[in-house]
């Protein structure tokens, strides 16, 4: 006969085991296959409908109408408009087109050439990732937010911009990709290399190295927190710099370089 305390244990585990399920795939959608009929497509036809991309009946039937609706959604977030609504797709749909445009380095590892701290690439955040996002809108191969945010959405537009252009595709934009979105849009996404709250990457950890064996702070990420911000400050009025909270491209190379005393 089975123990009391072991068959709570077993009941306690099983319970685990599926909330953790559940908080895995809150945000992971299987791709529902044209021609089923199912609650996922009732309720996906539901949403369709209520943001105006689908006028027929809520039956569960992923027919021809529902397809059409699906592309027209997928046009409207610049997701690849195949009429398949798969994880990306439902998740603008029910989240918000914003969800999808979150960088996420455990599924997808892009990264600049670290000697280039010019370049933007998957990861990046800030300022300088909001006016490329503006640029490649004006280029007419970015549909998403002006969030800031180097996600899914910003990668597959510049790798669009520059398959467009005749240039290298590779979803980073360095010198040459920003040259040809200025020459083209007018919109100047700026060269100059300046980390400030907000920014997020490989050289903000390297600030915060050298910030951190100098005493001026305890921040140990790669994302440049308000308090950093701070941290920055204190540093800059101790050795005599223009107080700003920012980190310039003279400063960042006397950091990594060692010419900073």
């Amino acid at each position: 006969m089975r123990k009391p305390w072991i068959a709570r244990l077993v009941a306690f585990v099983t319970v685990l085991v599926m909330s953790l399920s559940m908080v895995v795939s809150a945000f992971a959608y299987d791709t529902i296959p044209y021609g089923e009929q199912s609650t996922d497509v009732r309720r996906m036809q539901d949403k369709l409908k209520a943001k105006g991309y689908y006028r027929g009946a809520v039956d569960g039937k992923f027919g021809p109408a529902t397809r059409t609706a699906v592309i027209k959604f997928q046009k409207a977030v610049g997701i690849t408009a195949d009429g398949k609504p798969g994880d990306k797709t439902l998740t603008a749909l029910y989240h918000g087109k914003s969800a999808i445009n979150k960088a996420d380095d455990s599924q997808r590892n892009y990264t600049a050439n670290p000697s280039d701290p010019h370049t933007l690439y998957y990861g990046c955040t800030g300022r300088r990732v909001e006016r490329l996002q503006y640029a490649l809108k004006k280029a007419g191969v970015y549909k998403g937010n002006l969030d800031g945010v180097y996600g899914d959405l910003t990668y597959d537009a510049v790798r669009a911009y520059q398959r467009k252009k005749g240039l290298y595709v590779d979803g980073m934009a360095g010198t040459r990709t920003l040259n040809s979105l200025y020459k083209n849009t007018n919109v100047n996404v700026g060269t100059s290399f300046q980390l400030a709250e907000g920014s997020k990457g490989r050289e903000v950890e390297e600030v915060m190295h050298y910030l951190r064996e100098k005493g001026f702070t305890a921040e140990n990420t790669d994302v440049f927190t308000a308090q950093f911000t701070e941290d920055v400050k204190a540093w800059q009025a101790a050795t005599g710099k223009t107080v700003n909270g920012m980190i310039t491209e003279a400063q960042y190379n006397n950091i990594v370089l060692g010419k900073e005393k």
